[in-house]
């Protein structure tokens, strides 16, 4: 492996075998984050460099970093030092303006895409924001609302799920696809990925949570490739691979979970318990609202540069700090390995806080993580992490 890759490996591979039914022994490993990059960590800093609701962030071809800030509607841009650039955007609806910073990408051509969903339209800056096109974000005159938004070659996909108008009046009708791929104009090419694939639709609380925009982490490695990782995660990852101009899906079983992703829970017990509220997701459906104390979530996927997968889960239980965790999937879809994801700064892995809030937003083509957390204040920073894996 190249040595300027971020993700570096300590541990030695072994042999699988000449057999075709030979299958990878999963190893207990160590997930070691080395923060090496943190924006947002001062609170004495001037205001451009204070976070306080941001959840995407992508790189440009030069490394500069775009982080959104939900709370100003803006999207702040900071260089590859962390030296903040500039600010794009502001709250309103006039040209240029934002209103709800909902799904942010950038291309390979370094334009900011910003859908915003208030105000129904794709922003598209170039050069920093100096300039920008707009696109309606409705598709047979129905809103949409993409998140993510992805590249892939000469093209984009991207996740979303439209509702449709009962004709005999009773609840909304979903559309069970979910990702959605669009030419460079974002005009819609197809639709794959059904949505009863990744979660059970016959669960009212999942099928409430399902078209949640943060019901779903989404990676792709930009060419063929989408991984699909369920936020209410039940063990299983979903693999979606280009071939002979189909899209066909591979279920890939990650490491040990609970034996129950969540549990339903009442208005009262959020309220009155602190354990339960913790981890706790409140869903409106068609049908009712739903509230549940998760057990095991994602907490985000990435496709390296080798084709090989990682994925966050993390274990929430009702009476411990939750437990981040890391699993490695190789290229043939099997779990390589698992196990605790920690920072090399004890004085992190020891704050709760912290531990519980950690994001991974982005990979880059380094290999490099992209995390949003809290820190030991409680204010969102961004950093920039690279990955030890080890052998326990």
């Amino acid at each position: 492996m190249n040595a300027n890759r971020a993700l570096r490996r300590i541990f030695s591979t072994f042999a699988i075998g000449a057999s075709m039914l030979a299958t990878v022994q999963a190893q207990k490993l160590t997930f070691t984050l080395r923060e090496h990059l943190i924006i947002g960590d001062d609170e004495e800093a001037p205001s451009e460099y204070l976070l306080h609701a941001s959840d995407i962030v992508r790189t440009d071809s030069r490394g500069n970093i775009y982080v959104s800030d939900a709370r100003s509607a803006d999207v702040r841009v900071f260089d590859a030092s962390g030296r903040y650039l500039t600010t794009v955007g502001k709250r309103g609806e006039g040209p240029g303006e934002l209103w709800e910073v909902f799904g942010m990408h950038v291309d390979g051509n370094d334009r900011l895409i910003v859908a915003d969903r208030m105000n129904r339209r794709l922003t598209i800056f170039t050069d920093m924001g100096k300039s920008f096109a707009t696109k309606s974000l409705a598709e047979d005159g129905r809103t949409i609302a993409p998140k993510p938004i992805l590249s892939l070659d000469n093209s984009f996909v991207l996740k979303y799920v439209k509702l449709f108008a009962n004709p005999e009046g009773g609840p909304s009708i979903k559309d069970d696809r979910v990702l959605h791929t669009h030419d460079t104009d974002f005009n819609r090419l197809e639709t794959f990925a059904q949505l009863g694939d990744i979660y059970d639709l016959d669960v009212p609380f999942l099928n409430a949570y399902s078209t949640s925009s943060r019901g779903m982490n989404v990676a792709t490695n930009g060419t063929d490739t989408i991984v699909l990782a369920p936020v209410v995660y039940g063990g299983y990852i979903y693999r979606y691979t280009r071939s002979n101009d189909k899209w066909v899906m591979e279920k890939l079983k990650g490491g040990p979970v609970p034996t129950r992703a969540f549990i339903p829970v009442s208005k009262k017990d959020i309220v009155e318990n602190q354990d339960i509220r913790r981890g706790s997701i409140t869903r409106s459906g068609p049908t009712g609202t739903y509230r549940a104390r998760i057990l095991s979530r994602s907490n985000g996927v990435a496709i390296l540069s080798t084709g090989e997968i990682l994925h966050f889960p993390v274990r929430t239980p009702l009476k411990q700090d939750f437990e981040p965790r890391a699993e490695l999937f190789n290229q043939n879809g099997d779990l390589a390995g698992y196990g605790q994801l920690q920072f090399d700064n004890p004085e992190l892995n020891g704050n709760a806080r912290v531990m519980e809030s950690i994001s991974i937003e982005w990979i880059d083509t380094a290999d490099r993580l992209y995390l949003v957390r809290r820190n030991s204040k409680g204010f969102f920073v961004v950093s920039v992490a690279n990955l030890e894996i080890s052998s326990k």
